[in-house]
């Protein structure tokens, strides 16, 4: 390796740093000279022999190219040297950091370290010296090779439509939206105007991976958000794009076809067997979008860090924004996660704007359909392809016998086929691992987490079954069995989500984005027309008949009749206007239908008329009371049960002032006998919310505002009263809420 000499003398200042001298030496013909001692330490620090001849001879010459000099053909020699050195002190930096570290641990625990700790210090500090100097060596490197010391900085090209400035690299190519602006705002510096569209297309996503973390801020100057992002589904259901709406997959269903030989005694055509039948799943395909305006941003200047304030008095805060949508990207990813498990498509209304679970059908929402029919979306039929196997509920008690009894009806060919899964809601997965500890003795460890790390891999008795876990499923109590990949995601182009449209209007600023999802099995069943004609032997997906307990509430839409479509237990939410139900839309006959009372903000009402009128009374409901109706044949409510809010409240004695709590947390007050006044309740766990219900109006109890409670007033447990209390320390008492 050559150099010329002139270029050596850069690395002067940093030799001289290294060796911790301010002049050279000279030799007996006063010539600049390094002597044995400086070679070697020279040498240590990770110049080779080569290098050392070459700047020996520059620096006998005072770095004046001469005749007898060589000059070098490659003009990113030198730049190289230097990262060559930058990189072998790094290393040796990192490597004494990370001894000095284990000095320091060993010290901590007893051992005699100090000297050694004190010469590593030494050590690591001389390193960061020699680092910082080799640093400030000139190394100019925008893609066109290396430049000397005094060389000048190379013209910026502001005219290239396809790199920033010219400069190469991916992160300066002007596909980025940031690079766009960039080159924008430089020109308009020297008196060029450029024109941006309002609307453009940014891909933040790209925008984070290109610089690593979007804004590079001091820590304390972050803006913070407690936004988690979920794992994706996509670990069990692989994703594909390029999908339309309606398009089919077409699945070949085959009829027997060997038999004994009977060649001899028949004609061809009397034993001829067997049989081709083609039929298409069809892949729905919904869309779904995102649409924000951001206005009356001035009015968060005061409220954001103005570290990341890059707009002044601008009204349109860019900064901000694109901090937001980066959170907002969370957002979208944890809602479409959500969506692809628990999602129910819902129609949106014209005009006004839709939940997110409502966008699409998800995972059970698309097995339910294939439960209990649903219109094809090329015939219009009604059509049924999952016949469910009768399990029965599914508790934490029973849930290992319900796991074997239903795979074992699995027709053996798909069962034992080593491809056959079971689809577990990750609630499920514990109270299964619970089960085989108390019942098999197995597992005794588990303490959740992914299941194949604790032995719950597999069906117990089926180990040939793999267990998946399908998570944000809590609610569900659906079993599914099939075969591995036969879920799949479908799209029509990668990261459509996420490629935000953005429009500035007067002082605000649109964002959107539109995109299809859906979610479809490969195989499912043959379709049928009627329930009964469904058949385990011709179909690939196979369920247990309940998905969501009784015991959990789906929410009813604003001021519209609940549906009984998704789950026969509903509860009602707060309406823009008091509501009269008239109907429970798409109630089967003969099914118990509970509604729940949410909210009584504007609630609901159900008057003893219509399809109504065999309720023994007209039903005003309070927050948390619930009526149980089935539906006649000749489409009217027989009432079978109500009950208000405390009716399933533990009773407290008569007369009680100090009762205990031990074993419940939801009471209502006795009918007391005198005057009767809480002092206490005993046996409260510290943390634990207690209701407690009103009952009466003579000698109703009453909770004074002193004592062991610490209440926003005083007050009496009549009848309709209702008081919420937390457990603190020191055996008080705090008021959360009354009614």
């Amino acid at each position: 390796m050559k150099f010329k000499f002139s270029e050596l003398k850069s690395f002067a200042a940093a030799m001289m740093a290294i060796l911790g001298i301010t002049e050279w030496s000279k030799d007996a013909e006063g010539h600049q000279t390094l002597i044995d001692e400086q070679v070697a330490k020279l040498k240590e620090s990770g110049f080779s022999d080569d290098f050392m001849a070459d700047f020996s001879a520059a620096l006998k010459a005072n770095f004046e190219d001469g005749a007898g000099a060589q000059a070098q053909e490659d003009g990113n020699m030198a730049n190289a040297v230097l990262k060559a050195q930058l990189s072998t002190m790094t290393a040796r930096l990192a490597k004494a950091t990370a001894e000095n570290n284990e000095l320091k641990a060993a010290q901590a625990a007893g051992a005699q370290t100090a000297d050694a700790i004190k010469a590593k210090d030494a050590l690591i500090a001389s390193l960061e010296e020699k680092i910082r100097v080799l640093g400030k060596v000139a190394e100019q490197d925008p893609g066109a090779g290396a430049q000397s010391a005094g060389a000048t900085a190379p013209g910026l090209d502001y005219q290239n439509e396809q790199q920033l400035f010219g400069l190469e690299g991916q992160r300066f190519a002007m596909d980025r939206a940031y690079n766009r602006r960039a080159r924008a705002a430089m020109m308009a510096m020297h008196g060029y105007e450029v024109s941006l569209p309002k609307a453009s297309s940014v891909d933040f996503k790209t925008l984070r991976d290109d610089l690593g973390e979007y804004y590079n801020v001091r820590y304390q100057d972050r803006l913070q958000s407690f936004l988690m992002q979920l794992p994706s589904i996509q670990s069990i259901m692989p994703l594909e794009a390029g999908y339309q709406d309606l398009e089919t997959i077409v699945n070949l269903f085959l009829g027997e076809f060997s038999q004994a030989d009977n060649s001899d005694e028949s004609d061809f055509q009397d034993v001829v067997k067997g049989k081709y039948e083609f039929e298409p799943e069809t892949i729905k395909m919904f869309d779904v979008m995102f649409a924000h305006t951001f206005k009356s941003l001035k009015k968060l200047e005061k409220s954001w860090i103005g570290y990341l304030n890059r707009e002044a008095s601008n009204p349109i805060k860019l900064s901000l924004i694109e901090y937001l949508l980066q959170e907002t990207v969370k957002q979208l990813h944890n809602e479409q996660e959500q969506r692809r498990v628990n999602g129910v498509r819902k129609e949106p209304v014209k005009g006004k704007p839709g939940r997110s679970i409502n966008a699409a059908d998800g995972l059970y929402e698309y097995i339910r359909k294939r439960v209990d029919g649903y219109q094809d979306y090329i015939t219009g039929k009604t059509i049924y392809q999952i016949k469910p196997f009768q399990l029965g509920e599914i508790t934490p008690e029973n849930i290992g016998d319900v796991i074997k009894k239903g795979t074992e009806q699995i027709p053996a060919v798909i069962r034992d086929s080593g491809m056959c899964v079971l689809m577990l809601p990750s609630l499920l997965v514990s109270w299964y691992a619970e089960w085989r500890a108390a019942n098999k003795g197995l597992m005794t460890g588990y303490t959740g987490g992914e299941n194949g790390k604790q032995g719950l891999d597999a069906v117990l008795e089926y180990p040939a079954v793999k267990i998946q876990v399908v998570r944000n499923a809590d609610a569900h109590r659906r079993l599914i069995w099939t075969m591995d990949g036969n879920f799949r995601l479908f799209c029509q182009k990668q990261g459509e989500m996420l490629d935000f449209n953005l429009e500035q209007e007067d002082w605000k600023l649109k964002v959107w984005s539109n995109w299809k999802e859906g979610l479809a099995a490969i195989m499912v069943g043959r379709k049928q027309t009627t329930k009964e004609n469904t058949d385990y032997g011709q179909q690939m997906i196979f369920v247990n008949e309940i998905d969501m307990p009784a015991t959990f509430f789906v929410d009813a839409e604003p001021d519209q009749n609940p549906s009984a479509l998704q789950h026969t237990s509903i509860k009602t939410v707060a309406n823009t206007t008091a509501l009269t139900i008239t109907d429970i839309a798409d109630a089967e006959v003969g099914k118990v239908i509970t509604l729940m009372c949410g909210s009584t903000e504007k609630g609901v009402t159900i008057a003893k008329s219509g399809v109504f009128s065999l309720l023994t009374a007209a039903w005003t409901p309070a927050q948390g009371d619930m009526i149980k109706l089935m539906k006649r044949a000749d489409g009217k409510f027989i009432e079978i049960m109500r009950a208000n809010s405390a009716s399933a409240a533990l009773q407290f004695e008569a007369n009680a002032t100090a009762p205990s709590v031990e074993g419940g947390t939801t009471f209502v007050v006795g009918t007391n006998s005198q005057a009767t006044a809480l002092t206490t309740l005993a046996d409260a766990v510290v943390g634990t919310v207690y209701t407690i219900y009103g009952k009466g109006s003579t000698n109703a109890t009453t909770i004074a505002n002193s004592g062991n409670f610490a209440l926003t007033a005083a007050m009496t447990l009549s009848e309709g009263k209702m008081i919420k209390l937390v457990a603190i320390e020191g055996g008080k008492f705090a008021e959360i809420s009354r009614a």
